[in-house]
């Protein structure tokens, strides 16, 4: 059941290809965008030219759009083009008015007109155009983001729009996009054309096919349903079994043969598949349709079309039956017990010496898989090699589990209510075991699959490259905002004794006299020695003063020689490329794309080898002295803090939004470097809820049976003078015991899974011990919930009840 809820809902919540596609280009069949709009104006004529019956919409967006709301900039999704067209129609829905269809009206997203306290007829004008009309004319929804900021304007409103000198300083590039419908000999023909111009056409079909796998087969969550069913009915026969056993061998004794008998036994298992199995699908089938309605109001966005998941669900039903008629198979071997011929044969201390003969046979295996893995096979042969491995040493230590339950029963022996508990279980572990076995199975594979992208995002941050170094803030100064303004700013918001220092660079008068702001002069760089290899490729310089830009920059401290080097004036290559001997080439600007490289400075190379996200922003440091020296302007283009190494709160965009609005410094001038994200603490405590929920089942199965069981001898022992409250605890220590072992064992072979599927390619294990510890801490209290209310009550006068 829990199986088929978490598939149901997974099915709904996951966008559909269909879904998708609308979203990225209405009821088009291709979509293709550039940041050039002369190149996008190009490419438009082209395609109406030699591609006959293919038809044309223009469409242009910008994710971070700067707006004037009364009060304060706000950034939103722009997107302008005909919305009359129907090959638009679904990208937004209509709520409220019409689309914009003349310059100067707009449609806001609902949840942005909420925020803004907005409403048709009012006014929400482009940031550097507070005058210019933008009069809103209706409000739209995004279907698959209903709280996304979405602005829609007529066609041409973004190059249509007055400038004011400062407008395009502070915008994002924008996308100039076509959408493409016609037949599909057209888009075919249409796809070649682009090719060629080396873009990238989106259609339909591309689309769909980049969902992952299990987007595209929601089924597939459906499996380990069955594997914890199979662990589940093991032991629920076995212990059926047990209980029956004595009834067959009466009628062994009354002339029914073994053959007929364990026919019997497995019926009544198939029968009990049959009921149970189905019972499981049907309820999580209705659960997860009767919660549908409720999904958009916690995704925000439409959930997909109905989709009962029959087919899987039927196949999940046959393999279900399938894993529960193989387990009474072994479970139903011997419906009398073991043969008195059998018995006769094996010694006590020969079937001692014969059961755990499992163990070393699994250990043996899962240490060759290691082997193999490590010392022979590599990639994701070997992850999934060592992974088997792990697998196979898990199933090794759970054949041990009824050895440490005798050796808990021999520790229980300093408590009486203990001793009782954990004696019962060493006599029968069968029952406990089990339990074990599925809470180890639930909890390994949450902690293994969540370990395990969390491992992958972990590596991805270690190996991330970037404009700026991973927990980096930059504020760029092209509004002309004086550095000393926006330092003081983010040192009022951000933790105190956070880096904070200015991010320099090299140009001189004439190219500073043409630019707009000091920080868009374009400014020199130094270009690579003739056989580096890297002719033609100009990197900037930055100018470092002291240690602590030397850090902020490099995400290390400087050595004393590259110190030395940049006190006498010296240029700091950070790669030999553009260090020939001891000189560094200067490129100085021009004019046009043009540079002059007869300049000539005395460098060195850095000490120690420097990151890739060093290396992409800058080729060389040199200080502001020095490039005085050459005639050169120092110039701060923007303002660098460094908050750490872990990604920045989501909180901090609002909180830098309102410090840097009154120094004219707007969201889309500000960089936040948070790079790869792994799995949220959110999707955390869901999957190791529903392994908490599959654990919680068994455990109050096995411990209510349990508790059954006991009642007869807990009764005597309340007759002999033992205190009730001793007696209540022997649940409870059963209880305790299951929970345990089975975290330990999941927690072990969860972080072994993880281990096992990252250690081949270098990466670190990162687990979310913060959640696994609440798992833990929730499975304990869980246990001794289900101890308290299991035990048995009123015992003084349910002596012969329970004797008989």
């Amino acid at each position: 059941m829990l199986a088929t809820i978490t598939a149901g809902i997974f099915s709904s919540t996951a966008p559909s290809a269909e879904q998708r596609a609308t979203q990225v280009m209405g009821r088009a069949d291709g979509y293709i965008s550039t940041s050039d709009p002369a190149a996008a104006d190009a490419l438009s004529r082209d395609l109406a030219q030699k591609v006959p019956g293919l038809k044309l919409l223009p469409i242009t967006g910008n994710p971070a759009f700067p707006v004037w709301a009364k009060d304060r900039t706000v950034d939103v999704n722009y997107q302008d083009a005909d919305w009359s067209q129907p090959v638009i129609q679904g990208k937004f829905r209509l709520t409220r008015g019409h689309f914009p269809s003349k310059p100067g009206e707009i449609a806001i997203g609902t949840a942005l007109a909420d925020e803004l306290h907005l409403s048709v007829g009012d006014s929400l004008p482009y940031r550097w155009a507070k005058e210019g009309p933008a009069k809103i004319v209706g409000f739209v929804q995004n279907p698959q983001a209903h709280q996304g900021s979405d602005y829609l304007a007529a066609a041409g409103q973004l190059r249509a729009w007055p400038k004011t000198g400062d407008d395009t300083t502070n915008v994002m590039p924008s996308d100039y996009g076509l959408l493409l419908s016609g037949a599909p000999e057209a888009i075919s023909s249409a796809g070649a054309l682009i090719e060629e111009q080396q873009l990238l056409l989106q259609t339909r079909s591309g689309i769909a096919n980049g969902r992952s796998m299990v987007e595209r087969e929601p089924g597939l969550l459906l499996a380990p349903g069955v594997i914890v069913l199979g662990v589940v009915a093991a032991g629920a026969f076995t212990l059926r079994m047990r209980r029956i056993r004595s009834e067959f061998a009466l009628l062994s004794a009354l002339g029914f043969s073994d053959k007929a008998l364990r026919a019997s036994a497995m019926s009544g298992a198939l029968q009990a598949s049959l009921v149970a199995v189905p019972l499981g699908w049907v309820p999580g089938t209705a659960i997860s349709a009767a919660v549908r309605p409720t999904l958009p109001n916690l995704t925000h966005r439409d959930i997909s079309p109905y989709d009962p998941l029959l087919s899987d669900g039927l196949v999940t039903v046959l393999l279900s039956l399938l894993v529960s008629v193989i387990t009474a198979a072994f479970a139903t071997r011997y419906p009398t017990g073991t043969p008195a011929r059998a018995r006769t044969r094996i010694t006590p201390r020969e079937t001692a010496r014969r059961r755990p003969t499992a163990a070393p046979v699994l250990a043996g295996l899962g240490a060759l898989l290691l082997a193999l893995a490590s010392a022979i096979l590599s990639g994701d042969l070997a992850a999934w090699c060592a992974v088997a491995g792990v697998a196979v040493l898990s199933a090794a230590a759970l054949t041990q589990a009824p050895r440490v339950l005798r050796l808990l029963a021999r520790l229980g022996d300093r408590s009486l209510s203990g001793r009782i508990a954990l004696r019962a279980f060493a006599r029968d572990p069968r029952r406990p075991v089990s339990a074990v076995a599925v809470g180890t199975v639930s909890i390994a594979v949450a902690v293994g699959v969540l370990g395990t992208l969390s491992s992958i995002a972990a590596q991805e941050r270690s190996t991330y490259v970037g404009s700026r170094h991973l927990g980096q803030v930059e504020a760029l100064l092209y509004a002309g905002t004086p550095p000393q303004d926006v330092e003081k700013a983010l040192s009022a918001i951000l933790p105190k004794g956070t880096s904070i220092v200015q991010g320099t660079t090299v140009t001189d008068q004439r190219t500073l006299a043409k630019a707009n702001t000091p920080a868009l002069a374009e400014g020199w760089s130094v270009a690579p020695r003739p056989d580096s290899g890297s002719e033609g490729r100009l990197q900037p310089i930055e100018i470092v003063n002291d240690a602590q830009t030397f850090e902020a920059l490099t995400g290390r401290q400087w050595t004393n020689s590259e110190r030395a080097a940049l006190q006498s004036g010296r240029v700091l290559a950070l790669s030999p490329d553009y260090l020939a001997g001891d000189r560094v080439t200067l490129a100085v600007p021009a004019g046009g794309e043009k540079y002059d490289t007869s300049r000539k400075a005395a460098g060195a190379l850095v000490e120690e080898p420097v990151d890739d996200t060093t290396r992409s922003r800058a080729a060389a440091y040199v200080s502001a002295s020095a490039v005085r020296a050459w005639g050169g302007v120092p110039v701060d283009y923007s303002v660098i803090a460094t908050t750490g190494d872990q990604a920045p709160p989501a909180e901090l965009d609002g909180q830098l939004a309102k410090a840097l609005e009154p120094v004219n410094i707007l969201m889309s001038d500000v960089r936040i470097e948070r790079g790869p994200e792994g799995p949220t603490p959110t999707l955390w405590y869901i999957m190791l809820g529903l392994a908490l929920a599959a654990l919680a089942a068994t455990l109050g199965i096995v411990v209510t049976s349990s508790a059954a069981e006991l009642r007869p001898d807990l009764v005597r022992l309340h007759r002999l003078g033992i205190a009730p409250r001793v007696i209540r605890r022997v649940v409870v220590w059963q209880s305790l015991a299951i929970a345990v072992l089975a975290v330990l064992l999941g927690v072990a072979a969860g972080t072994g899974l993880v281990a096992a599927r990252v250690w081949p390619f270098g990466a670190p294990v990162v687990l979310d011990w913060t959640a696994v510890g609440s798992l833990v801490a929730a499975i304990l209290v869980l246990g001794s919930f289900y101890g308290a209310i299991a035990s048995p009550r009123r015992l003084g006068n349910a002596l012969y009840r329970a004797e008989t």
